[in-house]
């Protein structure tokens, strides 16, 4: 590339010389320097030696506005003394010289004078005419030589030696730099490097060779090629611009997309590369690359693991729920439960994970197996309560659900009016005694008729009569003491009269005082009845009148707890509410066989209200041998009867009648050789020889039966851990169990009741009509 060549930056000035004899030391051609040449002239005074102006002889002049330039006085010279004193023969010569000097001298002023024209000539002229500064020289074609390095010439001097105006503007400012570096007399420095300038020649020479000092990026340029005022700089191959300075990206080629690399293209100074990426390498054409098989060329590259070649790596494949580790070089199994994969409880196992849901607190695992649903009601039942009705079944353990006292004059007989409404079988309603325990009467039911037990200081009698009334009726029963006997009514209608020599209680102080207990006996009282009786009583009171005193505040009382308030509508069975378990102990060995032997034989009636929940477990320990639970179907309208030994799910129905009005038959039949399931008459028979292996070795040990839920063992332990919630009745072996019996129960766990159906309600309030007083 060519270009015109700029100015570079001034030499360091040295320090200055004295001035060349060879300068003209007139006045008129120093103020015709410093009028064209103001830069030269400064630097040149710079370098003269200052003199005081001398007044008379010389005037100061200022080679511009700010720098003056002061003259010296010319050198006295006396030629005409020498010039006489020379024979004729040589004055003549000497003449001559003398004369041909003034007239060089003479046609200087004319000559500058001539360099600036008018400004209507400076736009006309195309050709400019030689300057003639002397009579032989001038006519002579410039020379730098003779011109600017043996002699000093001016702007228009240099201009005729290069004859354009480009050459001379770049050549005369560095010939003045070069003027006040190199004079005669300076002190010299040594040379910054082998190209810089040691004297006024080679300082000249070098300025109008565009090539020094080189233009061109070194890095770049193949070769410098000087002109007039300009140079050229030939580029290597992959350079380009003026000076060679710009690289060509290869890589950005439009005709050659990439530099005709595959993958990667790397741009260098000058040049490109093709490289390629990780796992694979270059082909011999330099431009393709190919990937590395590294499971080949490395067999133990993923030591115990699977290696998989993949474009341009590799993988070292472990087992589902395994991860690779790169250090040890084997398959670690994945806690996946440190990653929060499930939404409640997450059990980590080799190469797997378990989600599960918190079945106690109503929640299942959905569809998706991560996350946890409410358990859904499939069948609403009328749980509707009102605190005008006490329910006495509150307390499991058969104490008292309400106590009150009484101290009153002028009564001297017991007496006690109520409504009364049960499907239970025995309990007691009713216990009163007097302060000092001595003397007490039990009003309880046993096989659903009512019985009376009293004990005074002169009689103790047991007595019961009357129809059975535990049918789910409202009935009304009185209980009165007479003057000799106690008078029983059901409806009004006298039942028993029991025969009683004095009253029931003394009187003390004309006070008649005593201890009411309603549902439940106090504690440490079994062991002075008459006859033993179960104190657990499932039923509801109203509308009581205890010895003539109205209500007694007992409606404040029960109004403030809702455990205590009564269902308003009821029907037969028992009610799991899905809140807690009844746990039994059952023998299920065969006593007509080896003690080996056993057998598991349950037939139970079921109307689920919830679509999840467990009905029968076995718990040895914390794992359960054997479960009988229902669970949501994947089909719509469907409910399943899943049976699981510990967590393996081994048998399976399904019913549309299931969360249904009608309830279900559920059979299931368990013994060391097979396990039968039956539900609405479809069977299920398993001979899982592994899984009922398990359960007969928990047989053989110690077992306890749970209905309505598991204790608290761990969720892995079985598949289903909600509780139960719906109707349900169980008989075990043939025996049907009564929840009466449990070793424990949840409270809220109804033995002898349910509630009815939102639907069912109204044809209940239909057929019970409570009775009037």
């Amino acid at each position: 590339m060519s270009s015109l060549r700029k100015p570079p930056d001034p030499i360091p000035q040295q320090v200055p010389p004295a001035v060349p004899p060879a300068f003209p030391r007139s006045s008129r051609t120093i103020g015709t320097w410093q009028k064209h040449f103001p830069a030269a002239s400064r630097s040149l005074a710079r370098s003269l030696p200052q003199a005081p102006c001398k007044q008379g002889r010389a005037r100061c002049l200022r080679a511009d506005a700010r720098t003056p330039l002061p003259l010296l006085d010319p050198p006295r010279q006396t030629p005409a003394p020498h010039i006489a004193a020379l024979p004729l023969r040589m004055r003549l010569p000497c003449m001559v010289c003398l004369l041909l000097s003034c007239l060089g001298a003479a046609a200087i002023a004319p000559s500058e004078a001539r360099t600036f024209l008018s400004q209507h000539h400076a736009s006309e002229f195309l050709v400019r005419n030689r300057r003639a500064n002397s009579f032989m020289e001038e006519r002579m074609k410039g020379n730098l030589e003779r011109e600017c390095i043996e002699e000093y010439c001016n702007k228009e001097e240099a201009r005729e030696i290069f004859e354009n105006n480009p050459e001379t503007d770049y050549f005369y400012p560095i010939y003045l730099d070069c003027l006040a570096s190199f004079r005669a007399g300076m002190v010299r420095v040594p040379p910054l490097s082998s190209n810089t300038p040691t004297d006024l020649r080679s300082c000249v020479k070098a300025i109008s060779n565009q090539c020094i000092p080189l233009p061109c990026n070194e890095d770049g340029y193949k070769e410098c090629r000087d002109g007039q005022a300009r140079f050229t700089c030939i580029c290597k191959p992959g350079w380009q611009g003026e000076k060679c300075e710009e690289d060509i990206n290869e890589c950005e080629d439009p005709a050659n997309r990439n530099g005709g690399c595959s993958q990667t293209c790397i741009n260098f100074p000058g040049s490109y590369r093709c490289q390629c990426e990780d796992g694979y390498y270059i082909q011999p054409n330099k431009l393709d690359c190919k990937d590395r098989n590294e499971c080949m060329l490395y067999q133990n590259i993923c030591g115990t693991a699977q290696c998989k070649n993949t474009p341009g790596k590799y993988e070292c494949e472990c087992p589902a729920g395994y991860a690779y580790n790169i250090t040890g070089k084997k398959c670690e199994d994945v806690d996946e439960c440190a990653e929060n994969a499930c939404s409640q409880i997450c059990i980590n196992s080799p190469g797997s994970y378990t989600c599960y849901c918190d079945g106690k607190k109503g929640f299942q695992l959905s569809s998706d197996m991560r996350t946890c649903e409410a358990v859904p009601e499939c069948l609403p039942l009328n749980l509707e309560k009102n605190y005008e009705l006490l329910s006495l079944a509150e307390q499991f353990i058969g104490i008292p659900v309400l106590y009150l006292r009484f101290r009153l004059p002028e009564v001297t007989r017991f007496s006690a009016e109520f409504d009364f409404r049960t499907y239970d079988n025995e309990g007691v309603i009713l216990y009163a005694e007097s302060t000092d325990s001595t003397a007490w009467v039990l009003l309880a039911l046993r096989d659903g008729k009512i019985e009376i037990q009293f004990k005074n200081e002169l009689a103790m009698k047991v007595t019961s009569g009357g129809k059975a009334i535990n049918d789910g009726l409202w009935h009304m029963i009185s209980v009165e003491e007479l003057d000799h006997s106690i008078s029983v009514k059901i409806a009004k209608e006298a039942v028993m009269n029991i025969n009683s020599p004095r009253n029931l209680f003394k009187q003390s102080n004309g006070f008649l005082e005593a201890k009411v207990y309603i549902a439940g006996l106090p504690r440490k009282v079994d062991n002075t009845l008459i006859k033993p009786i179960n104190p657990r009583l499932d039923g509801c009171i109203r509308a009581w009148n205890l010895l003539n005193q109205g209500n007694s505040g007992v409606k404040d009382i029960i109004q403030q707890k809702q455990s205590k308030h009564c269902l308003i509508s009821v029907g037969r069975g028992s009610y799991y509410p899905g809140t807690g378990v009844a746990k039994f102990r059952i023998n299920y060995n065969d006593s007509l066989s080896s003690t080996e032997d056993w057998l598991i034989n349950i037939t139970m009636t079921i109307r689920p209200s919830k679509a999840t929940g467990l009905m029968f477990a076995l718990v040895s320990d914390e794992t359960v041998p054997l479960a009988l639970s229902i669970v949501d179907s994947s089909s719509p309208n469907l409910k399943d009867i899943i049976v699981s030994i510990e967590n393996i799910i081994v048998a399976r129905l399904d019913s549309n009648r299931l969360c249904t009005s009608r309830r279900v038959l559920v059979e299931l039949k368990v013994t060391r050789q097979l396990l039968e399931l039956k539900v609405d008459s479809h069977s299920h028979t398993t001979y899982s020889e592994e899984q009922l292996t398990v359960l007969h070795q928990a047989m053989n040990g110690s077992v306890d039966t749970y209905l309505g839920g598991i204790p608290d063992v761990p969720v892995e332990a079985t598949p289903v851990t909600a509780f139960y919630h719906g109707c349900m009745e169980v008989k075990i072996n043939d025996k049907q169990l009564d929840l009466d019996e449990a070793i424990s129960k949840k409270n809220d766990i109804r033995s002898h009741s349910c509630p009815l159906l939102i639907e069912e309600m109204h044809s209940s309030e239909a057929t019970d009509v409570p009775s009037v007083h």
